[in-house]
């Protein structure tokens, strides 16, 4: 039979790390198409036969012992491909949510193949029943038996299937390019991550995964690059205009950063091509 619950959240219970906004059960699944709107995180878990996930311009196919994983305000579309689809799912949300999803790794949206998908189901069917006894304390319950949803779903996880390198570099091209115009101003995490319209904690993700830096890392080889480029250009001009002229209001830290990057320093890298 089909199951719903969606507990009403005082403003306390919002203030927990964790908890469940919704859960429940649907015999056949219908077809699902949201722009983004949806405020919180999903799983969803196929019991009996197959449908279709569009998400990140990826296509899966989720059958049994498999579900959906779905980030917040994500784009996305699902429907059934079999005359039955059934399904089982949770959505939650929480103060700290971001950075457990982040510690965990489950940063892109997409289709999980689970080694022990029956646990995870009966875990999933004891979050409805305490959600179902709707009393004072059910919903301090449900926010323990999430966080234990969650780690197992981490745990039986064979692969995530995620973005690929060249789609999250292309994700990351609105703050390549800011840094590229921008450089030479004082930069922040906080203003970088603005230009991706995601969190810090996000925005550094994003750079590990697709570039194997941090956004920081990033930034001072935009400079050391350009500053190469202007010790070259013109060898009249000083060391501590060129540190200024690329982003750094001390020349000493300047240096320190463009030896660490090149091996030598910056009138050293002169020299190598003027003699």
């Amino acid at each position: 039979m089909d199951r719903m619950y969606f507990p009403a959240l005082s403003d306390e219970d919002m203030k927990l790390p964790f908890y469940v906004t919704s859960a429940g059960s649907w015999r056949h699944q219908t077809h699902i198409n949201r722009q983004g709107e949806f405020p919180d995180y999903q799983w969803i878990q196929c019991i009996k036969g197959r449908g279709e996930l569009h998400v990140n311009d990826e296509v899966y196919i989720i059958k049994e012992n498999e579900g959906m994983f779905l980030t917040r305000h994500v784009p996305h579309e699902y429907y059934p491909v079999t005359s039955e689809w059934q399904v089982c799912w949770v959505s939650f949300n929480g103060s700290v949510m971001d950075d457990i999803m982040l510690s965990l790794q489950f940063i892109n949206s997409g289709k999980i193949v689970l080694t022990n998908a029956e646990s995870l189901y009966r875990m999933l069917q004891e979050l409805m029943n305490r959600l179902e006894e709707n009393h004072t304390f059910s919903t301090m319950q449900c926010s323990e038996l999430l966080y234990s949803v969650i780690l197992k779903l981490r745990q039986d996880s064979v692969y995530i299937e995620s973005k690929s390198r060249l789609q999250q570099i292309t994700q990351l091209n609105p703050v390549l390019r800011y840094i590229e115009e921008y450089y030479h101003q004082p930069l922040t995490l906080e203003v970088l991550a603005q230009q991706l319209s995601v969190t810090e904690q996000y925005t550094c993700l994003l750079f590990q995964q697709s570039l194997g830096i941090r956004p920081f890392e990033y930034v001072t080889r935009v400079r050391i690059q350009k500053a190469k480029k202007l010790l070259l250009k013109n060898n009249q001009i000083s060391v501590q205009d060129v540190a200024r002229q690329v982003g750094y209001e001390h020349p000493s830290y300047f240096i320190k950063r463009f030896k660490e990057q090149e091996n030598v320093t910056p009138t050293i890298f002169r020299k190598m091509y003027f003699s």
